[in-house]
């Protein structure tokens, strides 16, 4: 656990510096959220005669960095955790009584995002997920896939809020291969809440790079 920590925080500090370096004067935007949704662990080949997992719900929450690049595009990354509920049962014709269950994953999200009808944005991207703690299906340490739609406001001090649609898919390429690997799908929704910053540059002159509200 201390060691995914550790290559998280490492590889994150890595991709901010990436999306900080660059142009000297930037705007950016960070920010926290929370919410929740529904979530689906399967198999895309099902077995035979195996047990099944029913996902009962999930709620996650964390906190992403932006850099915005012009007036309709931004790229972004962050640090969240999920706590994903569900419930095994036995084989059919197999005696024995659904246990409940779940598990901690901690995701690092790498995303591109577009802006249009001034309020409203699309993004898309990958995201590296570590598996917090044990439980009794596969580990869904690996690489996964998001999209997401949402509407943002910005106000004039620059403090802006966000809801957010999301759709994610975890363990599609795996960091402990498995056999007919299970995996894990998320939908749901956010809120949060944050704020625009800029970064100043030797010119000290923020108007000229700054993007459209």
């Amino acid at each position: 656990m201390f060691r995914n920590v550790t290559i998280i925080t490492s590889f994150t500090l890595l991709l901010v510096s990436g999306i900080c370096s660059g142009q000297k004067t930037w705007w950016g935007e960070y920010s926290v959220f929370a919410g929740g949704g529904d979530n689906e662990i399967f198999r895309f080949q099902e077995l035979i005669g195996s047990g099944s997992v029913t996902g009962t719900g999930v709620w996650t929450a964390g906190a992403d960095l932006r850099r915005l690049i012009g007036d309709h595009f931004s790229i972004g990354t962050g640090l969240s955790y999920s706590q994903q509920y569900y419930y095994t049962s036995p084989a059919p014709g197999i005696p024995g009584e659904d246990r409940p269950g779940s598990f901690g994953l901690i995701t690092l999200p790498v995303t591109a995002r577009v802006d249009f009808l001034k309020w409203f944005f699309a993004d898309a991207g990958a995201i590296f997920g570590f598996q917090a703690g044990m439980s009794r299906i596969d580990n869904m340490t690996g690489l996964g896939a998001a999209v997401g739609a949402g509407f943002q406001y910005n106000f004039k001090s620059d403090i802006f809020v966000r809801i957010r649609a999301y759709a994610s898919q975890y363990g599609l390429l795996r960091f402990i291969p498995e056999n007919y690997p299970q995996t894990l799908a998320n939908a749901g929704v956010t809120v949060g809440v944050g704020y625009r910053f800029i970064r100043l540059g030797k010119c000290n002159c923020p108007d000229d790079n700054r993007p459209g509200r």
